[in-house]
């Protein structure tokens, strides 16, 4: 009984409370924080601050009130994404229900399963170069039940589903080969040809891909023959329970759920089409969903009832996600509406004045991985720091690229580990499973990545890139 008791108080807290706290650490910075600004001026096309402008402001700390507004207004503000993840889940679950898409992976599974954890490397190259060209890691939750599901069919869990699509997406995101919303917006503010440096990148990309091959199939191969040894072991057996095994499916490709097929294909092609030409994804990418869900349920034979029942119990199974996507938006909000984050920008870049060249380099790319918990948004990071950044750069003896470098790397690897992350925790919840069971798993990745992107900055001031 008392073991029972322990067990329960050890309970790692759930994702939302975390949230919570957060926001409650954030409205207690906005008392110890002096308010403060940069104005904003036209730069390359688009508002960024002045580096020469900041100035205090009228103090605003954010009330007992504040902090419970500021969720609706954070759920409000990203009401695109959290639809978005509502309506994969959903879509996806009709899908799934058809029996095609466990009837196709039975079929892979027969002809290459064998490879096991072979084919993970190849499946994570491949989910890697959305996001390295589209500069989305959002477009990547679109992928999650798919790669969830492939990863089940070959014997391992849904964290490695996870781990294939989201860490293997962030490696093409952080790399910022042709990102247009992190690296082409600072090589634009510092006024250096667009996507130049790529050689340089393209390094660093193979290395990130490096790492999630090697801790994806280490985890895989570990689960794989020990099953309980996996980080979201609850869930699995929850989902065994639940599930159809392979095996009663295997001869079951019917000429009918090759269609669903040929629909669900069709449908993915649009996806990536209309990620790499600028559809919006809550709106135009979601529709896209929405009929594939309603094509591919009535050639699977559901009648419009069935179609909403499913589509209904796959949207249930996220909404925590969703939720939590609009609960983390809430922490930025309550520090942008405390005038705080300018402040803390001005503070740290005031650090790095008079350091020593490499020094300096790795502060920048520290600066950028601290301030990207409090500008989630790529492009709006860049906005905030790189006008601040690149002069500092100059008077550090730093190139433009080599800021960049700091810049794109920064941002983009710890998306991984942050809960205002959409891609991060959109992923956590369409998986079922919970963010300390994510934490378990993916830590080694996320210090892996970070050390190699702290290399990367290193070099680049070695050479000077």
């Amino acid at each position: 009984m008392d073991n029972t008791n322990t067990k329960k108080k050890m309970a790692f807290p759930h994702t939302l409370i975390i949230i919570l706290i957060m926001i409650v650490f954030a409205a207690i910075l906005t008392y110890l924080i002096p308010a403060g600004q940069y104005d904003r001026i036209e730069a390359a096309g688009r508002k960024v601050v002045d580096p020469a402008s900041y100035h205090m402001v009228d103090s605003n700390p954010a009330t007992l009130f504040d902090i419970f507004t500021a969720i609706p207004s954070g759920m409000k503000a990203v009401a695109s994404i959290a639809n978005m993840v509502l309506i994969i889940g959903g879509s996806f679950a009709v899908i799934e229900a058809t029996g095609a898409t466990k009837a196709m992976l039975a079929k892979v599974l027969k002809m290459g399963g064998h490879l096991g954890a072979a084919l993970l490397p190849i499946v994570i190259i491949a989910f890697s170069m959305l996001p390295a060209f589209t500069g989305n890691a959002e477009s990547m939750l679109a992928f999650v039940p798919l790669g969830i599901l492939f990863a089940r069919t070959l014997g391992f869990d849904a964290m490695v589903g996870v781990s294939i699509t989201i860490a293997a997406g962030n490696a093409g995101f952080a790399s910022g080969l042709f990102n247009t919303m992190t690296t082409g917006v600072a090589q634009t503010l510092l006024g250096i040809e667009m996507f130049s440096g790529l050689w340089f990148r393209a390094i660093g990309y193979i290395l990130l891909l490096c790492s999630v091959c090697f801790w994806t199939v280490w985890y895989a191969m570990r689960v794989k023959k020990d099953p309980a040894r996996s980080c979201c072991y609850d869930v699995e057996q929850a989902a065994k329970a639940n599930a159809s095994e392979v095996n009663e499916i295997d001869s079951q490709l019917t000429t009918r759920r090759l269609l669903v097929l040929a629909e669900f294909a069709a449908g993915i092609g649009c996806v990536i089409y209309g990620a790499l030409n600028g559809w919006d994804f809550g709106t135009q990418i979601a529709a896209v969903f929405l009929i594939m869900a309603i094509v591919c349920g009535l050639t699977g034979g559901f009648s419009g009832n069935r179609i909403c029942d499913e589509f209904v119990a796959g949207a249930r199974r996220v909404l925590v996600g969703a939720l939590v996507v609009g609960f983390a938006k809430a922490i930025s909000l309550v520090m942008d509406q405390a005038f705080i984050t300018d402040t803390i920008v001005y503070g740290f870049s005031s650090l790095l004045s008079g350091m020593p060249k490499v020094i300096g380099a790795l502060f920048m790319y520290i600066f950028q991985v601290i301030m990207n918990c409090f500008i989630i948004s790529g492009s709006g990071q860049a906005a905030a720091t790189i006008p601040i950044m690149g002069p500092l750069g100059d008077v550090l003896g730093l190139s433009p690229q080599t800021v960049v470098t700091a810049f794109i790397f920064g941002d983009g690897l710890t998306n991984l580990l942050l809960p205002m992350s959409a891609a991060t925790m959109g992923a956590v919840a369409i998986a079922g499973i919970t963010y300390g069971q994510y934490v378990k798993y993916i830590w080694r990745i996320i210090l892996t990545n970070l050390c190699i992107g702290g290399a990367m900055v290193v070099i680049a001031t070695m050479i000077h890139l």
